[in-house]
């Protein structure tokens, strides 16, 4: 899957409703409530984990992977010491960056990036990574483990990732539904009211089994520590990774 189709198909979404395609499930028009579903997320899902594996937030480094315009980065800015976010659309940068001022977000920044690689930024850079409701829509395995190789590099030895990942069964409603847009056309979807660019797989996504997430974090040397039900999905959709550098022994 080439990754120019996931910078062309995202930009798409960002220049049709940026807010709706970051958040179709809650989103009503409502920017002050965008920002404020992103700040409880965070309490729910992040603070938890950086107060058991990072010990002082206020000189640490984080990492956000897709990033869109900026809702957990937001969250993030106000517990750590310098943030990256970084998002495959140019469109989703420049939303970003005009929500969030350098003069009053001064330890924010945003970056644009492939998809794939992070190579801009320095190894064992971040203290924490974190990512959600985007490598559910990574069209590919391949995908997933070069981000996965990338985050290894940046995390710090002590740090940890804390990723959301699809591990949706073969027979479950997305997948199948994922299966029929394969086969009806988009033009037919989006006749019957359907949101248009949610047809190919840079929307559908990539849905992986707990042993397969395993073994590509294993290829990634990325070690799982735990496994977290996504208290935010029906049960057995998604679920979230803790991982940290696989070290030799």
């Amino acid at each position: 899957m080439s990754s120019n189709l996931m910078k062309t198909m995202w930009n798409k979404r960002a220049e049709e409703n940026a807010f709706y395609y970051v958040e179709s499930a809650f989103w009503d028009g409502n920017i002050e409530d965008f920002f404020a579903l992103g700040e409880q997320r965070a309490k729910l899902i992040i603070d938890p984990y950086i107060d058991e594996f990072i010990p002082n937030t206020n000189s640490a480094s984080a990492l956000e992977i897709g990033c869109g315009v900026g809702r957990f980065s937001r969250a993030l800015a106000k517990r750590f010491n310098n943030v990256v976010a970084v998002d495959v659309s140019e469109t989703m940068i420049q939303k970003a960056r005009e929500l969030h001022p350098p003069e009053k977000y001064t330890n924010l920044k945003f970056e644009t990036t492939d998809g794939k690689s992070l190579s801009f930024l320095e190894a064992e850079s971040a203290d924490f990574v974190f990512s959600y409701e985007v490598f559910q829509h990574m069209p590919s395995r391949e995908v997933i483990s070069k981000n996965l190789e990338d985050i290894q590099r940046i995390l710090k030895p002590t740090g940890i990732a804390l990723i959301h990942l699809r591990t949706e069964s073969f027979l479950s409603s997305n997948t199948i539904k994922k299966f029929i847009k394969k086969v009806v056309p988009a033009s037919l979807w989006t006749s019957a009211g359907f949101k248009p660019f949610t047809f190919d797989d840079t929307w559908t996504g990539t849905s992986l089994s707990r042993k397969t997430v395993r073994q590509i974090c294993n290829f990634s040397n990325l070690k799982i520590l735990r496994f977290i039900d996504d208290p935010t999905h029906s049960q057995g959709t998604r679920v979230f990774i803790i991982a940290t550098p696989q070290h030799s022994s």
